[in-house]
């Protein structure tokens, strides 16, 4: 299997040292010398991990592994959502939906950089200004051109959502005219910054193996409450499917590995079966559970 770029994705998984071989769909516009270049300076940022990694660690990686896994299969639901509404016209979710399928595969990509501490809670809650602001920082270290690209395109989503969150404008999204984000784009954004992640994992995993050889446990630390509690105003909540599939990753998890490594075929199955209805000719959130990471 070989990118558009003439790079292989074996190539890929080895220049990385992961397991996992990936068919990367936007990474390899950048072309083959970006991506060696980004891999390089991923596993020398990850060195630095992989020395002296212990059970916390893992701890911490499986956190931020498994928020980024579901921040990806979220953006994958909404983006199929808003193919959904573009077809059926239900345009008034349209600037929401295109913003959100982009905003947290920036963040899956933030919490997956090597060289990004791990605040717990401050990190999970950073504000969209400065995940917007980190995300298009940390996207030259592949391509300037991607971050000129992507960092105006992302902002303009974010006004577009604002105006109508905040104004609602009378004359809908003509209003806008030919400036409107467009879907595509905005889902090429995302399946680029999904890849980022899955590439950021795969680096990390290859330097615990070269430097860390071995299993580690998940240890207990507080933070693992951050992937099965959700807290509003006047209730906590615990998820039951977090809570199942997180206690599986409890006995499983040994060590870091890429993206792709972690998004079992149950957990995607059950992420995307919480969104079914028996509403045959309505919208299906299975449809297609593999635009943004190639689940294949």
């Amino acid at each position: 299997m070989t990118t558009a770029t003439g790079i292989a994705a074996a190539d890929i998984a080895r220049l990385a040292g992961s397991d996992f071989e990936y068919r990367y769909q936007e990474l390899p516009k950048s072309g083959e010398a970006a991506i060696r270049g980004y891999i390089a300076a991923t596993r020398a940022l990850a060195a630095s991990i992989a020395t002296g990694f212990n059970d916390e660690c893992n701890a911490e990686w499986f956190i931020r592994s498994y928020l980024a896994l579901k921040l990806v299969l979220s953006s994958t639901l909404l983006a199929n959502t808003a193919l959904y509404a573009r077809d059926h016209n239900l345009q008034a979710v349209r600037p929401y939906l295109s913003y959100y399928l982009m905003l947290n595969c920036c963040r899956a990509f933030i919490f997956t950089l090597p060289c990004m501490p791990w605040r717990g809670l401050t990190t999970i809650e950073m504000t969209h200004s400065k995940i917007l602001n980190v995300a298009t920082d940390k996207l030259k270290r592949l391509s300037t051109d991607e971050q000129q690209r992507c960092g105006p395109i992302l902002r303009v989503a974010k006004e577009q959502r604002d105006l109508f969150s905040y104004r609602f404008p009378a004359t809908g999204l003509s209003l806008f005219g030919p400036n409107l984000v467009d879907l595509e784009v905005a889902i090429d954004i995302a399946r680029l910054f999904t890849e980022l992640a899955q590439l950021n994992l795969a680096c990390l995993e290859g330097e615990i193996r070269k430097r860390a050889p071995g299993s580690f446990s998940i240890s207990q630390v507080d933070d693992i409450w951050h992937t099965v509690r959700y807290e509003t105003a006047g209730e906590d909540f615990v998820d039951d499917d977090d809570y199942q599939r997180v206690g599986y990753f409890y006995r499983k998890y040994t060590r870091p590995v890429a993206l792709i490594g972690i998004a079992t075929e149950g957990l995607v199955e059950d992420f995307f079966g919480a969104w079914s209805s028996d509403d045959e000719e309505g919208f299906n959130p299975d449809s297609d559970t593999d635009l943004l990471l190639d689940l294949l």
